[in-house]
């Protein structure tokens, strides 16, 4: 513990409501510093306004809201779950849980953008190039496109530097929606006969923007982020090494696993 409470090397974080920054700013604080024994002093801290429960107030006394084993006993992953509380995070204003409201993020945000593109890439590559990345000859459309894409991860960087949870998971997001548009547009399904090498840079361009996505939303969804690793074959550490675009191991001839669906549709 005196590694992390008495060191000069720690900037220390805190998470909170709104209702907590008076011990935590000043009485704690006061009395860390009144210890006068070199404890770790506050750096940053974060807090949030209140989050509502469809238009009203939490309460476990009265049984209003949805708590821990209610999450558990609906059978929706852990990983909706985080990423619908953090995308709803009350960090300027408070926010609403609603049902509805998680419904679509689900169906529209999860299954319809990231799940869309991750399934499609992966098994495009497995059905038509035999389980491997093929060859990369950038166009000077696929240059642009993948400077957009490095300037959106140095902003969600940026974000998370600065501790916006809930922009960078959606910079995040905006990847995954702008990288589906690539691939919509660039219709390697339409050009594999005619320009099988054109195909082949959409589909392997986007496996790496799928790579890179499984790295910006491990803070967010771990199991997911090491799901798409697993189906595309590559470490699980989630560095920003592992951010970059074509890496060493993630070039022509990579052979990828088995692609698997991430989500569900909630009715």
């Amino acid at each position: 513990w005196k590694q992390w409470w008495k060191s000069d090397n720690v900037e220390l974080y805190q998470f909170m409501g709104k209702d907590n920054v008076p011990f935590h700013t000043v009485i704690f604080p006061a009395s860390l510093i009144g210890a006068d024994d070199g404890y770790t002093l506050l750096h940053h801290l974060n807090t949030t306004e209140y989050l509502l429960y469809e238009g009203g107030k939490f309460s476990k006394t009265n049984g209003v809201g949805v708590f821990g084993d209610d999450a558990q006993n609906t059978g929706i992953p852990p990983s909706v779950w985080r990423y619908y509380l953090l995308t709803n995070r009350p960090e300027s204003s408070d926010s609403d849980f609603q049902w509805s409201d998680l419904a679509v993020k689900n169906n529209s945000e999860l299954l319809n953008n990231l799940g869309n593109l991750v399934h499609r890439t992966i098994t495009f590559v497995q059905n038509q190039f035999g389980g491997k990345i093929p060859r990369i000859t950038l166009r000077k459309s696929d240059e642009e496109f993948l400077a957009s894409i490095t300037k959106l991860t140095e902003q969600y960087i940026e974000e998370l530097e600065a501790v916006k949870i809930k922009a960078g998971i959606r910079t995040a997001m905006t990847i995954s929606k702008v990288t589906n548009q690539y691939l919509q547009d660039g219709e390697p399904w339409k050009r594999l006969k005619s320009d099988s090498e054109s195909a082949g840079t959409t589909i392997a361009v986007c496996a790496n923007i799928v790579r890179l996505l499984a790295t910006l939303l491990h803070p967010y969804m771990p199991s997911v982020s090491s799901t798409i690793a697993s189906q595309l074959n590559v470490s699980d550490d989630f560095s920003l090494t592992s951010a970059e675009l074509f890496s060493s191991e993630f070039v022509e001839g990579h052979e990828i696993g088995t692609p698997q669906v991430l989500f569900t549709k909630i009715a």
